[in-house]
């Protein structure tokens, strides 16, 4: 009878599966495993993050069951606490075209550069002509 039930839960499971919710799952154990990786590095346990973050050792022990859902602002402060980033994220950059005149004795010169990189960051706009 049990093998049966487990069928029927598995079949139902299959049927009704949604892709978002498989993937959050996915994307849950990940940042889960990273922070035990991290916590191991550093030769931390579970106790000493909760204390880091001023949280009860039972909601840490949740979070790292890879069944809870992160915030950006919790990964945020775990990253804080621990010092490296859980998820990277690329800087956004883009392409532009600039044009540089040099005003020389003889006249004025151009220069054209073609394929330069603008990184975008929270606070700042670096140029970076290649």
């Amino acid at each position: 009878m049990e093998n049966t039930r487990n069928n029927i839960i598995s079949d139902w499971l299959e049927k009704n599966s949604n892709p978002e919710i498989d993937k959050l799952v996915e994307k849950n154990l990940a940042i889960a495993n990273k922070i035990h990786e991290m916590l191991k590095e550093r030769g931390l346990k579970p106790a000493d993050l909760a204390r880091l973050l001023d949280k009860k050792p039972s909601e840490i022990s949740k979070w790292l069951t890879g069944n809870h859902t992160f915030t950006t602002k919790t990964i945020t402060k775990i990253e804080t606490v621990l010092g490296d980033d859980i998820i990277h994220i690329e800087p956004q950059k883009e392409f532009v075209y600039l044009k540089v005149y040099v005003n020389q004795d003889d006249g004025l010169e151009e220069t054209a550069f073609e394929n330069s990189e603008v990184f975008v960051t929270e606070n700042s706009l670096d140029k970076k002509v290649s």
